[in-house]
């Protein structure tokens, strides 16, 4: 175990670390109903391998227990093991005759094996066994589509329809049986159905993962012992100043109950893993604690750069500028300071320096990265004239964008950032002493959307606001304290577009303020405290969660009823003493601060999870974090700011129970990025630095070589659609791209020239059409294609340049006059850098390369011949590149004078689509005779490797011969093993060292069904190969019919592929789905409604026929790589 911060020596109890009571030995009942249970829990969480071995467990200990066998079934079934699964399911048929489950499951595995008439007989005994279970239908006209008998189909699908209106798959599969008996009318209106309800999100398809299949092919636990364990003994004790903080007697002298503060941030100032603490306001001035561990708290305001604050109210931590060092935003009476952390426990003043002009008496502050650019923004909640929103402009300085994102709200109160709705972007939610609590919708762009999504009224207006995952259905839920009775309220969110009111117990408060969720037992339900004003006087309770019996107040059993408040504010639980259990900290309006030690807590076992973004948002504040331990799964989201005026750590304690581990701890990070963590030991801290790994790099391309897959290069780079380019701008995709591959690099296999296409991140893919064309040329001379990025229309046109004696440039040189030649010389993977590179993906300082051409014929054709490769900026890097002023800087061509200065040749030079790559540039006509020197600009990320020019003579003559696709299949290979040791962002891939898994999302949508899908590759009509992560087209093209090279030449091959790509960025058009499809005609990517995917009998047939294959985006087991031999 590694060393942990023990109890502060003042307030140390027998056992100054975490520890666990040992559990009483559980009897054969409750080891069997466990084994289950947790079987069943592994199932949800997609680890099939784990479940089995647990219902293996179960029936070993007992054989006629039905639902053991009958999980035992569903496990085997979903792993693919059909003769053990159909005796697991035929033992519980019987043990339990009449249970629908059971032919439900051996009508999966039926027909799943293609033994139709068998899957036909079990799922007509679901049916009546459950007349209204709307999935047996379904299946059972799935199957009888599958037999072609359409009209007993027809009825089955409209008998699902009936049973259940939003049933998607069902309506498609009407369409689907329609079509096939002639009825392409009556078929066109149930697929449209299917796409918006879909679209709408009013039903999701039925998938081939476990748990969207129905409810009948779901695993059953075994009820019995509560879900929520009995209580453990735990009491709060209140800390004196010998812990060094400014705390007071519990019967402080009376204050103002009418001052709004004072707040309270909880933090690691310094990096050493404890916790420290700055009140805003400690008697009249700003303090700062350091946890100085067994020494207790330090004063360390004196010297800080903070101690000349006066009066404050609030504070809200976070680093504004992602250096690693937590800055500080203090909100006054009359206006916001914002402290630049310049490391050493020192900061500095950089109000002024960064723009943070805010006056109307500011309440509250909070970080919160509003527009997922990657920096914090700063949101200011004031009592006069509205709120404000400042956003970070990435350059050390803030914008008022208040008016803009019509974030005003009602004023005097508090702002929490959450995804309400689910859908990756943060939401705000703010209280006030106005008006009852509102929730404010990110669009992504534009004014956000202001609703009261609460299903009854608000008792009264609020102050301070907490999310919680109280009841564990994966939904953010919101509690809420009030000026006036009851004090506090929760609110259970459904499914993200509407609260109900969840019955709490009676407080008999008159009034609250602070308020935490705080799992103070580490059993693993968040439970709730909160303080304010009853008729006894000022006081604090907490309610123990007791899952679905709702909420008990242990107020009493831990020992706070006995403590005496003097006007309570904000209220935070971090483990100050590092023990593994949560701490209470509370600030009073007299300045003073009540510390109440946890004892107890950790006689279950908990997670402390410490949690750093890579580069972007540093803080990592809308990280979301699920912990699955056994039969637990808990789910939280880190925010900037929680309860009222108080912040606590970036950390999460997540109870345990007594689980010694968690299986898995999966985040989300605000960047999109998926990673699991797997096998976390309790009783632990654990640091967590959010992966690297690349989001998107376009599909690439492998060709069978004699021996192996070798990697070629990505491909269809420009054809990425829906990108943010401006405010409302979309990029114009260029679908269809040449890639060059010697010859040397392409062999038969089994006759035929075999190249895979494959998606190795988290892009979808709509491939229209793929070809492969010979090239034969004289030995002497090499071809390219030519192709480029540009920015806008007209794309290049396809031609082949040859190039008989390229030659180097007579000089190289940066914009700082550094010889660069002896980098340009050949494709070494040896790139000229030395340019700065600027905090937003993709993008550098303005830079420049000066070529020099050495002597040239003007008679001939003259180009240049650059081999690169770009590191790519985002959708998300181009947003906030665009507010902090900066565009893109497409490469220009300058040619010098005879005067020296310098006249601009061409506008737009074009660049690598991606990895390593040639791109051709004709300078014929474009250039003075006699000009020697070039100069290329840009500010994006280019590396050349390679600069050649050629003269040499007019083009060489070529043959080109297609060679015809013969075959394409579409499956699952996984995630080859990439390789940037040559040069970051060069990558390379080895096709054969493939992980199963990997961090990635899936588009939700529909997919084309995996096998042969050659006819949709001969042309491109827009009847796509769709496909995502970790999936490839195997292709193969018949060289047979190719002449033999004549002598004296060679033949290379030149790879077309026709199609379009879409990542899971941010600011990426319908970003996180497969429709809209794009079509070749749209022009901008997303259609506006008047121009959409045509639907017509040809494109029906095609999307009912090919694209079956629905996936939820859930069903992933692991968000890791696992490659063979780790």
């Amino acid at each position: 175990m590694r060393g942990f911060l023990p109890a502060l020596a003042l307030c140390a109890v027998a056992s100054s670390g975490w520890f666990a009571e040992v559990p009483q030995k559980p009897s054969a009942r409750q080891q069997l109903m466990r084994a289950n249970n947790l079987g069943v829990a592994y199932l949800n969480q997609q680890k099939l391998d784990q479940a089995l071995k647990e219902f293996q467990e179960v029936v070993a200990a007992d054989k006629d227990n039905t639902s053991g066998q009958l999980n035992l079934g569903i496990a085997l079934l979903n792993l693919g093991r059909v003769p053990q699964a159909e005796a697991a399911l035929q033992r519980a048929a019987q043990l339990d005759a009449k249970n629908p489950a059971v032919p439900y499951n051996l009508g999966l595995l039926h027909r799943n094996n293609g033994q139709a008439e068998q899957a036909i007989a079990d799922f007509t005994r679901a049916a009546q066994l459950a007349p209204d279970d709307t999935y047996a239908h379904y299946f059972l006209g799935d199957v009888y589509s599958q037999q072609q008998k359409y009209p007993e189909a027809e009825k089955e699908f409209r008998r699902a329809v009936e049973l259940n209106p939003v049933n998607v798959s069902a309506e498609f599969g009407l369409a689907g049986s329609l079509r096939r008996q002639g009825k392409a009318d009556e078929a066109k209106p149930h697929f449209e159905r299917f796409q918006k309800l879909t679209r709408e999100k009013l039903g999701s398809p039925i998938s081939q993962i476990y748990g969207e299949q129905g409810p009948l092919s779901l695993a059953r636990i075994i009820p019995g012992e509560p879900p929520v364990p009995a209580a453990i003994p735990v009491k709060f004790a209140v800390l004196g100043p010998e812990s060094g903080l400014p705390t007071a007697s519990a019967e402080g002298k009376p204050t103002n109950v009418e001052s709004p503060g004072p707040g309270i941030c909880v933090f690691d100032l310094d990096g050493d893993g404890l916790l420290d603490v700055l009140l805003p306001n400690s008697a009249g001035q700003l303090a700062l604690y350091l946890n100085r561990r067994k020494k207790g708290f330090e004063n360390a305001t004196k010297g800080s750069g903070l101690q000349d604050v006066r009066n404050a109210i609030g504070c809200a931590v976070g680093d504004y500028d992602n250096d690693t060092k937590a800055d500080v935003a203090i909100t006054t009476g009359d206006r916001v300071l914002l402290f630049h952390n310049e490391g050493g426990a020192k900061f500095s003043d950089h109000t002024n320096a960064t723009h943070v002009e805010v006056s109307g008496h500011p309440l509250s502050a909070t970080f919160v990265d509003y527009d997922h650019d990657g920096d914090l923004d700063l949101y200011v909640t004031r009592s006069d004239g509205g709120n404000l929103l400042l956003r970070n402009n990435g350059d050390n300085t803030f914008t008022d964008v208040t008016t803009q994102t019509q974030l005003q709200g009602d004023g005097a109160g508090v702002m929490l950032a959450s995804d309400v709705n689910s859908d990756r972007a943060i939401d705000l939610v703010l209280t006030s002493t106005r008006a009852s609590p509102s929730v404010y919708l990110n669009p992504r762009e534009g004014a956000f959307k202001a609703e009261r999504p609460w299903t009854q009224p608000m008792p009264s207006s609020s102050l301070g606001v907490v999310a919680l995952d109280f009841n564990k259905d994966g939904w953010t839920d919101f509690a809420f304290t009030h000026p006036t009775a009851p004090g506090l309220t929760l609110w259970r969110s459904v499914n993200g577009k509407s609260f109900e009111a969840a019955q709490l117990p009676n407080l008999n408060l008159q009034r609250a303020w602070g308020v935490a969720a705080v799992d103070y037992d580490n059993d693993g339900w968040i439970d709730l405290a909160v303080v304010g004003e009853s008729d006894r006087g000022f006081e604090i309770r907490l309610l123990r969660n007791l899952g679905p019996k709702g909420f008990e107040d242990v107020t009493a059993a831990v020992g706070l009823d006995k403590l005496k408040l003097q006007s309570p504010r904000a209220l935070v639980a971090p483990d100050i003493d590092g023990d593994g259990d949560s701490d209470l900290l509370i600030t009073q309006a007299d300045g003073s601060l009540v510390a109440l030690r946890n004892d107890g807590g950790n006689k279950n076992h908990s997670l402390r999870l410490a949690l750093k973004g890579l580069n972007d948002n540093r803080s990592a504040f809308g990280t979301k974090v699920q912990v699955f331990a056994g039969e637990s799964q808990q789910k939280w989201e880190l925010a900037g700011s929680s309860g009222y005026l108080a912040q606590g750590p970036a950390e999460i304690i997540a109870g345990l129970g007594q689980e010694t581990h968690a299986d898995v701890v999966r985040m989300l990070w605000p960047t999109g990025v998926y990673q699991d963590e797997i096998e976390l030991a309790a009783n632990e801290r654990h640091e967590i630095l959010e992966i690297d790994r690349r989001g998107s790099s376009c599909p690439v391309l492998f060709a069978w070589n004699g021996s192996r897959y070798e990697f070629i290069t990505d491909v269809i780079g420009a054809a990425v659609i829906g990108h943010w380019v401006g405010p409302n701008q979309r990029d114009l995709p260029d679908p269809d791209e040449y890639i060059k591959i010697d010859g040397s690099r392409v062999q038969t296999h089994n006759g035929r020239l075999r190249f895979t296409f494959a998606e190795p991140m988290e892009e979808v893919n709509y491939l229209d059409q793929a070809r492969l064309v010979a090239v034969d040329h004289p030995a002497s001379a090499d071809i390219y294609p030519n192709e480029r990025f540009v920015a806008n229309p007209p794309f290049p046109e396809f031609k082949i340049i040859t190039a008989q004696h390229p030659h180097a440039p007579a000089g190289a040189w940066d914009d700082a006059g550094h010889d660069v030649l002896p980098a340009l010389l050949t494709h070494d993977h040896r790139y000229v850098t030395g340019f700065k590179l600027l905090h937003f993906a993709g993008f550098a300082e303005p830079h420049s390369l000066v070529l020099d051409l050495g002597k040239w014929d003007a008679s001939r054709p003259l180009h240049l011949l650059l081999d690169g490769f770009t590191e790519y900026f985002t959708a998300n890097s181009m947003y906030a590149a665009y507010q902090a002023n900066i565009a893109v800087t497409a490469p220009y061509v300058e040619a010098q004078e005879a005067d020296g200065s310098w006249k601009r040749v061409i506008e737009d030079m074009g660049f690598p689509a991606g990895l390593p790559r040639t791109i051709t540039v004709d300078l014929t006509g474009k250039v003075k005779p006699g000009t020697r020197k070039l100069r290329i600009v840009t500010n994006l990320q280019i590396y050349w490797d390679q600069a050649l020019v050629e003269n040499s003579a007019p083009q060489q003559r070529v043959r080109t011969i297609e060679v015809p696709l013969a075959a394409a299949r579409l499956h699952f290979h996984g995630y080859p093993r990439a390789d940037e040791s040559r040069f970051p962002g060069d990558l390379n891939y080895t096709y054969e060292n493939v992980s199963l898994t990997g961090p990635y999302a899936r588009h939700i949508g529909s997919y084309t069904r995996y096998g042969e899908v050659l006819p949709l590759l001969k042309a491109a009509d827009d009847k796509f190969v769709v496909f995502g992560s970790g999936e490839e087209v195997m292709l193969d093209f018949d060289p047979s019919k190719l002449p033999k090279v004549p002598e004296g030449w060679k033949r290379d091959y030149l790879f077309y592929a026709n199609g379009f790509v879409k990542d899971m960025d941010f600011y990426a058009a319908d970003a996180f789905t497969v429709d809209p499809l794009p079509f070749h005609k749209m022009g901008i990517y997303p259609n506006p409604p008047s121009s959409k995917y045509p639907v017509d009998a040809r494109s029906l047939e095609y999307l009912l026929e090919y694209n079956t294959r629905y996936q939820s985006g859930n069903g992933v087991s692991e968000y890791r790589y696992v490659y063979p031999g780790r």
